[in-house]
């Protein structure tokens, strides 16, 4: 599994609008296509499931990866948003002699997006995979004090 880290905000990245678009799209599709996947998906990009949780000290990001292996995945934190990409082969589709009946696991390339609305912590993120779970922990930086700024009347000339 690669870390990386980007400080640069990825939100308003080039093409930022269509990459939205296509990603919403392909939120609705994947809702829609639940339990009716075929083989035909295989080339499309397609979004794992994951949850999201969050106490006043983390972000925790798990998503479902099952039969990944950790060099193929990579994670990529950008200063507003957390990205998990990366491929899950078909090892068993070029074997002799099988043919699918029914196919409902995706292959291919695939990729998750989380926006993150609270400052974390960067040098201390935590991505590990155990058991076909990728868990990301953001620990979160503390809030800063909050001051009221006093607004000073200007002199009126006489």
């Amino acid at each position: 599994m690669r870390m990386r880290y980007r400080y640069v905000t990825y939100r308003y990245r080039e093409n930022s609008q269509k990459q939205l678009e296509q990603h919403y799209r392909q939120f609705f599709n994947d809702a829609l296509r639940q339990g009716q996947q075929s083989i035909l998906y295989q080339s499309t990009i397609w979004r794992p499931l994951a949850d999201i949780l969050e106490s006043p000290e983390v972000i925790r990001v798990k998503i479902e990866l099952a039969g990944m292996n950790e060099e193929d995945i990579d994670v990529t934190l950008y200063e507003d948003a957390l990205v998990v990409s990366g491929e899950r082969r078909d090892d068993y589709e070029h074997q002799q002699g099988l043919s699918y009946q029914e196919a409902q696991i995706r292959y291919g390339p695939f990729r998750v997006e989380v926006f993150i609305l609270t400052p974390v912590a960067r040098d201390a993120v935590t991505a590990r995979y155990e058991q076909g779970i990728l868990s990301v922990d953001l620990p979160k930086l503390p809030v800063s004090n909050v001051e009221q700024v006093h607004i000073q009347g200007v002199a009126k000339p006489e």
